[in-house]
């Protein structure tokens, strides 16, 4: 991706993984753990990322700026409100810590769609609806954010009213895979063996 200085990005890996039983972002990956991996796909944008890592500090011995909940059980929305409202560039590329199937070049599209069309958001899509885990979304909508997580809401998509400008990357739904429970590191494990 060339460099674009109105860019950040913003790891979500605040999770308590429950379903996992263990802490996701550390399972096994191509840079060594989901967490690295992450990290590696979003400086494609070549600014050092920000961690979303929750209400308390963690993964510190990542060496990148943490970024904390202001909201008690927030979910990833208050993630990506600490990130938004933390982050030095217009935009900030927010990605779920265990959606494996991102790769650098598919931040690179939806980039250029939210510059080329002025977005506010742009979100990936597949057959299966809208993956707002992995997006790129502009500084100016925090306070958008800010008020739908003071209003109670959780859903990553809950500030996307009011004329906030959405748009869509419509994909294969195996790149928005999440990594929820270890039947889904199986599957993922499984359909990477079958790939080679």
């Amino acid at each position: 991706m060339r460099e674009a200085p109105t860019i950040q990005g913003l790891v979500l890996c605040g999770g308590r993984s429950v379903r996992m039983g263990t802490d996701k972002a550390l399972l096994p990956a191509e840079e060594g753990h989901l967490l690295r991996r992450a990290i590696a796909i979003v400086e494609c944008v070549k600014r050092p990322a920000l961690l979303a890592c929750g209400p308390t500090p963690r993964y510190a011995d990542m060496q990148r700026e943490l970024v904390l909940d202001a909201f008690p059980d927030g979910g990833p929305l208050a993630g990506l409100l600490a990130g938004l409202e933390r982050a030095r560039a217009q935009y900030v590329v927010a990605l779920a810590v265990d959606m494996p199937g991102v790769s650098d070049g598919l931040l690179h599209v939806l980039l250029e769609t939210a510059l080329r069309d002025d977005l506010d958001v742009v979100m990936l899509s597949s057959e299966r609806g809208d993956e707002p885990l992995c997006s790129i979304v502009h500084r100016r909508v925090a306070p958008k954010v800010r008020a739908a997580l003071e209003r109670g809401e959780r859903k990553m998509t809950a500030y996307h009213s009011d004329g906030v400008r959405v748009g869509r990357l419509p994909v294969d739904a195996a790149l928005c895979l999440n990594l929820n429970t270890p039947a889904d590191v199986e599957a993922w494990r499984g359909s990477k063996v079958q790939a080679r």
